[in-house]
């Protein structure tokens, strides 16, 4: 039992002023005999012993009402048997949700983050001095937390808003627990703060909940105690309704300039209630096309597509917004970057080549790639394609700058030809192999690899791994006749393409595509690669009916490979003479030259990009020292000097929008290059994740489990936080069953007084 006001119980002496009024007015009474007394002295007797103890009784209620209205205004606590830690200084660690959702604003309210910081600031006016605050934000939660006084935390909690990915609130107590690493003081008091929706309350969650419960155990028997509370600023989420943009896609595998690209947007209506006539607006590069009207049952969403041509190649920026007012406005637009190719540019070698029309190995590849050139029509193609040898290759990376690279037929490729392609497929490019009677199954059996980087640092070459292992010829040997005669030996069905591979979905129907396609040779493809080296995203494309591989597909550094166990012409399979050829081959190039980096991050997430990007479209060997500078939603940012090798990170990305890196060089251009290629600007944008928009509070039984685990408490205001946070450091206050029995004292002894009291006189009267 501990007293608050410990001063005022000294007001306890009180009880002694009616104490000596009674002993004052009892020495008064004087003893009178008279002649017929001896007849009353029994029942004087009697009466006198029932006085005697009525006064004691109401002398006893007299003391004690001021006993206890004293003790009452001290303010006693009962503290149990535990130790408590009274006003010893603590550190409060604030571990806040400033996500999206919490932008939120209920009718007739404010925003759900503007309700959390002033609850924050009323629980931060109630700490003392000697207390410290650590704040952790889930937009920032990779920031290494910093301690501060009350003041400075509320000046802080001035310049948050809600504009944050989300976070899980399992991440959001990990980072809590390691700043609390760094707290001054051994009590400390973790404070998550949340709308607590769904997304964010996973079986993670739980785990992370259960692993910190034994952290905290651990810690207190080391004398360091940690409380968690919540305190939740969940709104009614039934009573709320959003339309939100929740994705914009570039469905073109590949956009080229002055040709349509398709773009579509999916728009999510989260209400009971349907949303008709929302006006869409798309707009490239900030300017707005004519607008659209949809409309969008309830709990469902659309897509609205957009065909539309770009002149002007580069990176532009598409935009998809909706007008329309909700409980939250910042997810009604969204935005994607499309990187708009002036061609694409495909390198053929050709392993094999022929004087004779169509007698090269790659000369049908060349056909399916460009046949509008080749048919002698003026309609542009999207690809370009070059048949080069295989001695000049390197010289033709650099001019041509080709997204894709096609070996047919290739017998053998040089170490340092080999190296050239090792890191074009590492910085996004795509590398496809024929086969076909010149190919030597040791080339391709082996690990490709870079040579040593320029500081001489063997560790960081770069692999290449070929999806499968070249096995023997599977068919009838020596045949090289064009046309495949079925009767002239064994011949072999394709069987339909792989459902899962994007680029070729438009052959899946109820139509074989392959049902006039044979072959009559195919190398043996073996998917686990020499070495037992892994790989990574490999799959197979194409199979021969048996099931044996036909194509194989594969995932490397940023760039793809792409291993067929068939010719490109028609020397093993008449594939190349059916019209089903040329859409394929033009659409798996498309998809391999669409295969680039991602321009497009979760806000929050450090923008990385490597020099390497840059230097695909650097022209020159000049070396040159580059000056870096950073534009972002928030303004310009001089990057330091990178050494070689080093990537650009930007890491500062709490904004939503565009931010872009910029490398300048005051070196005179020599006569390869051109005095734009010494501003290069790279462009990656950085969006909301759209689980935001998600207005789903988790469950009472998902909270609950999570506050059991950690034994945390659980509150809505900061009035009901503080009343518990000083029954923790206090004990619990009991002054309200003192001031009851104060009234009972009070009632009681007008009681006695009135009843017991006058009666008993009148009865000694008589």
């Amino acid at each position: 039992m501990n007293l608050l006001n410990g001063v005022l119980a000294l007001g306890a002496f009180a009880f002694s002023i009616p104490l000596v009024i009674h002993l004052f007015f009892r020495s008064r009474f004087t003893s009178v005999d008279w002649g017929a007394m001896h007849l009353l002295q029994n029942v004087i007797r009697v009466n006198r012993r029932r006085m005697q103890v009525t006064n004691l009784l109401l002398l006893l209620l007299r003391c004690l009402i001021p006993v206890a209205l004293a003790f009452c205004l001290a303010r006693p606590v009962w503290t149990g048997l535990r130790a408590l830690a009274g006003d010893a200084p603590k550190t409060l660690v604030i571990a806040l949700d400033d996500s999206r959702s919490l932008s939120v604003t209920p009718p007739g309210d404010v925003a759900l983050i503007e309700t959390a910081k002033e609850e924050l600031r009323e629980i931060l006016a109630g700490l003392s001095r000697r207390d410290e605050v650590m704040l952790v934000r889930s937009s920032r939660i990779g920031a290494i937390a910093s301690k501060m006084g009350v003041s400075e935390a509320i000046a802080k909690l001035r310049r948050v808003d809600a504009t944050g990915s989300p976070v899980t609130i399992g991440q959001l107590m990990d980072a809590a627990m390691v700043a609390s690493q760094d707290a001054s003081h051994p009590r400390r008091q973790i404070l998550v703060v949340s709308d607590f929706q769904e997304v964010t309350m996973g079986v993670s969650t739980l785990e992370t909940a259960q692993r910190v419960a034994a952290e905290v155990a651990t810690a207190k028997q080391a004398g360091v105690e940690t409380i968690f509370d919540f305190l939740n600023v969940q709104p009614d989420w039934e009573e709320l309704h959003n339309v939100s943009v929740d994705a914009v896609t570039v469905e073109s595998p590949v956009v080229v300039s002055q040709r349509t690209g398709v773009y579509s947007v999916t728009v999510r209506n989260a209400g009971e209630t349907p949303a008709n006539d929302v006006r869409l607006v798309w707009a490239i590069d900030g300017r707005p096309l004519d607008p659209r009207s949809i409309s969008i049952d309830a709990k469902s969403s659309v897509t609205n597509r957009l065909t539309q041509t770009i002149d002007e190649p580069g990176v532009h920026q598409i935009t998809a917004m909706i007008d329309r007012a909700d409980m939250m406005v910042d997810d009604n637009r969204r935005s994607t970057l499309v990187n708009v190719m002036p061609k694409v540019n495909v390198l053929l070698i050709d392993g094999q080549p022929s004087r004779n029309p169509l007698g090269g190995a790659a000369d049908y590849l060349a056909i399916a790639l460009s046949p509008f050139s080749f048919g002698g029509d003026d309609r542009p193609d999207p690809i370009k394609s070059t048949v080069v040898p295989l001695r000049r290759l390197n010289a033709d990376l650099l001019r041509e700058d080709p997204q894709v690279v096609v070996l047919a037929n290739v017998d053998r490729v040089p170490d340092g030809i080999q190296g050239e392609l090792v890191r074009f497929v590492h910085r996004g490019g795509g590398l496809v192999i024929f086969d076909g009677p010149n190919v030597r199954p040791e080339t391709y059996n082996l690990t490709w690899t870079t040579g040593a980087t320029t500081d001489g640092e063997t560790s960081s070459r770069l692999k290449l791994v070929f999806p499968a292992e070249l096995g023997e010829v599977v068919g009838a040997s020596g045949t090289e006749e064009r046309d495949i005669d079925p009767q002239s030996g064994e011949v072999f069905a394709i069987d339909r393409p792989n459902a899962q591979y994007e680029p070729w979905k438009f052959l899946v129907g109820d139509n074989d595509p392959f049902s006039e396609v044979s072959v009559t040779k195919y190398r043996e493809l073996k998917l686990t690669p020499p070495g037992g080296e892994s790989v990574r995203d490999q799959r197979v494309l194409l199979q021969t009916t048996e099931g044996d591989p036909i194509a194989i597909s594969q995932s490397i550094g940023e760039g793809s490979v792409v291993q067929f166990a068939i010719s490109g012409n028609d020397r093993w399979t008449n594939w190349p003479l059916r019209p089903i050829f040329l859409p394929m081959i033009g659409q798996m190039v498309l998809d391999l030259a669409g295969q680039e980096n991602e321009f497009t991050v979760s806000v929050g997430q450090p923008i990385v990009v490597s020099q390497e990007q840059f230097d695909r479209t650097w022209r020159s060997d000049t070396p040159t020292r580059w000056n870096w500078v950073a534009e972002t939603p928030a303004g310009e940012i001089n990057l330091p000097r990178l050494s070689a090798g080093e990537p650009v990170r930007i890491t500062e990305t709490y904004e939503a929008g565009l931010y872009s890196i910029t490398r300048t060089s005051n070196t005179q251009p020599s006569e390869e290059s051109k005095q734009e290629d010494l501003k290069q600007t790279i462009m990656r944008l950085a969006e909301v994740d759209a689980s935001e928009s998600i207005l789903n509070g988790a469950g009472g039984q998902q909270f609950d489990r999570l506050r059991e685990t950690l034994q945390a408490g659980a509150f809505e205001t900061a009035g009901e936080l503080s009343t518990a946070d000083r029954s923790r450091s206090f004990g619990r206050e009991v002054w309200r069953w003192l001031w009851l029995l104060v009234v009972i004292g009070l009632v009681a002894e007008l009681w006695v007084q009135q009843n017991i009291l006058a009666k008993s006189r009148g009865d000694g009267g008589l």
